[in-house]
């Protein structure tokens, strides 16, 4: 299936008089969870991980969305996280124990998602490992069957001392360099600043050069994360098995894994829905909402189980607003709205219910 609109533009059995078939497809970390699990996991077992993470995942952006390199997909951070979990000694047993601890639902999720469930068929596609995803569905009743996400196997790999010696060095030295700063109009290194530029360089020549031929560059290769066009890739496969229109599709998503996905629901005519999310989910969702409890995805998922992209737009536009220097209360609490009509106030509040939720260090990565 191309990202173009999947058959007829109204979603459903033209022409037979049945009701139009549709499905709610919805990442996990964001508008489902609080975790950014892989985040976590770095923070848990690695030597000053979380800081680590956010270097990983800021060249990570650089890759997939400034130079875009070839078969690099946003979200394949978790790609280049494994071998550094395999030289500090991390298994899948405890992988999976840290996951299942951990799970930090937003407010009122495990209600929206047995609603959806009983409404319509009901998809998560997630960039996160399977052990939180399982973590996740154990704790809601969610078919793992439903879910798409990146699996992850430590065991099945044997690394050398000698290697993980090295990758532990390695470590050490991402570490020496700061967060890389990507200014918004850069399409290559050249726009960096010189040290950026340097730590681009240096991470281009760790990971795929002195990788390869070794048995970390064998796992970076291996693992396939779910995120950018992967994620489009899921959603066009669950589309195609359900037999559902591009009009038929609502999507929920808050990241930069979360775009492709988000512009090609947009462009087949269903209903794109940011939930606070950063820039990238803004720029390539139709509606937006700001809120921090997940109730409020939920009543526009039931307004388009009913009425379609049609009912969504109805009660966008119906949801209240507070006026200039009233105190917000009830469902103005949350902010609703059309992204190409209100961009400033959606971006502004996505941003604020963003860091209340997910914490300012999530909130700042892509």
């Amino acid at each position: 299936m191309s990202a173009g609109v999947p058959g007829p533009a109204a979603g459903g059995a033209v022409g037979t008089g049945r009701a139009p078939r549709r499905i709610y497809v919805t990442d996990c970390e964001g508008p489902l969870t609080r975790n950014d699990n892989a985040q976590e996991i770095a923070e848990h077992f690695l030597p000053n991980g979380a800081e680590f993470f956010a270097r990983l995942s800021k060249y990570d952006d650089f890759l997939a969305d400034v130079i875009r390199r070839p078969g690099y997909n946003a979200g394949d951070t978790l790609r280049l996280l494994p071998p550094f979990l395999k030289a500090f000694e991390v298994g899948d047993a405890a992988v999976e124990a840290f996951s299942a601890e951990g799970v930090l639902l937003v407010p009122g999720a495990l209600r929206m998602l047995a609603e959806l469930a009983a409404l319509l068929p009901t998809f998560i596609i997630s960039t996160s490992y399977t052990p939180y995803l399982k973590a996740l569905c154990e704790l809601s009743g969610f078919p793992l069957a439903n879910v798409r996400c990146t699996e992850l196997s430590l065991d099945a790999w044997l690394m050398p001392e000698d290697e993980k010696a090295w990758l532990r060095d390695e470590a050490a030295r991402v570490m020496e360099r700061g967060l890389i700063e990507i200014p918004r109009e850069a399409r290559s290194a050249d726009r960096l600043s010189p040290a950026d530029a340097a730590t681009v360089a240096r991470l281009d020549d760790l990971f795929w050069t002195q990788m390869d031929g070794r048995v970390s560059g064998a796992l970076v290769a291996a693992v396939h994360p779910v995120g950018g066009g992967m994620k489009l890739a899921a959603l066009e496969e669950i589309v195609a098995a359900e037999g559902v229109e591009g009009a038929g599709v609502m999507y929920v998503g808050d990241s930069i894994t979360d775009a492709p996905p988000l512009a090609a629901v947009k462009a087949w005519g269903g209903v794109s829905l940011s939930f606070n999310g950063n820039g990238y989910a803004l720029a390539a969702a139709e509606f937006a909402v700001a809120s921090l409890d997940a109730g409020v995805a939920a009543e526009l998922a039931k307004a388009f189980a009913g009425g379609g992209r049609g009912g969504v737009e109805a009660t966008a536009r119906a949801w209240p607003k507070p006026h200039e220097g009233e105190t917000p209360t009830g469902r103005a609490c949350a902010r609703v709205g059309l992204v190409a009509e209100e961009p400033d106030a959606l971006a502004e509040a996505s941003a604020a219910a963003r860091r209340s939720v997910r914490g300012e260090r999530v909130a700042r990565l892509g």
